[in-house]
């Protein structure tokens, strides 16, 4: 397992976000509207000279939230494919839309052709992240039916359901998104996503299975942006327990 953290840019913040970061593994998130990605695409080389010149490792690359179901997908993603091999990541991250009224089946074939046209022409790992909610493209279920290379997103699915896919899929699962979901009041509280890890809870006992398993992709530590420094003691602390290893 490698540990990283998420860190998401824009055009306009991004030498900021990146020169505080030296030698810390990233997940480099795009903005994740796509029509603000294709207005500064110019602008990558420049986010690629940043990466390389602040030593940034990049794990993987999460594309902007465009429709995986239509032609346009191929362009913009494309070019995140081709930003990922340029700074050495080995995966780019997909966020599935939500289906449009009527679409099922057609818009979930659609994904699949541009996806499967795009990963015959890259080394990289395109891989769908999951979600809880069926009116998406490609759920969870769909991704495993067809061997899609998957990121499993901790805060997305309920406890049962991850135990079920990491001991059916783990061997096509290529990153996970780790992160605690809490609760104010109890089991009726309001859920909060993407909070740091529970050290002596589910998360553990994941990454312990993981490492039974032999599961050896990107653990990637995604909490809510108010918790830079807390995600950066938590990425040391599991490196240290867990070990850094190679893909």
């Amino acid at each position: 397992m490698r540990f990283c953290i998420r860190r998401q840019i824009d055009f306009s913040n991004s030498n900021g976000k990146l020169k505080n970061l030296q030698g810390i593994p990233i997940e480099l998130a795009f903005p994740p509207d796509v029509n603000e990605f294709q207005s500064g695409r110019d602008r990558l080389v420049d986010v690629e000279r940043q990466v390389k010149s602040c030593r940034v490792p990049v794990y993987s690359v999460h594309a902007p939230e465009g429709c995986l179901a239509n032609k346009a997908f191929l362009d913009w993603a494309w070019k995140s494919v081709q930003f990922a091999e340029a700074v050495g990541a080995g995966i780019v991250v997909l966020h599935p839309e939500k289906e449009q009224p009527g679409a099922g089946a057609t818009a979930d074939c659609s994904a699949l052709d541009n996806i499967r046209h795009l990963q015959d022409r890259t080394q990289v790992r395109i891989a769908v992240e999951t979600f809880w909610d069926t009116s998406r493209v490609l759920p969870p279920d769909m991704i495993m039916g067809n061997q899609i290379p998957m990121v499993l997103d901790t805060s997305r699915l309920p406890k049962s359901e991850i135990t079920w896919v990491i001991e059916t899929y783990h061997t096509h699962i290529v990153n996970i998104h780790l992160s605690a979901v809490t609760r104010d009041q109890g089991l009726k509280g309001i859920a909060r996503q993407h909070q740091p890890i529970d050290r002596d809870g589910f998360c553990m006992d994941l990454l312990d299975r993981l490492q039974e398993l032999a599961w050896n992709g990107v653990i990637t530590l995604e909490y809510m942006p108010w918790l830079h420094e807390k995600v950066l003691e938590d990425r040391k602390l599991l490196e240290r327990i867990y070990g850094p290893q190679k893909l």
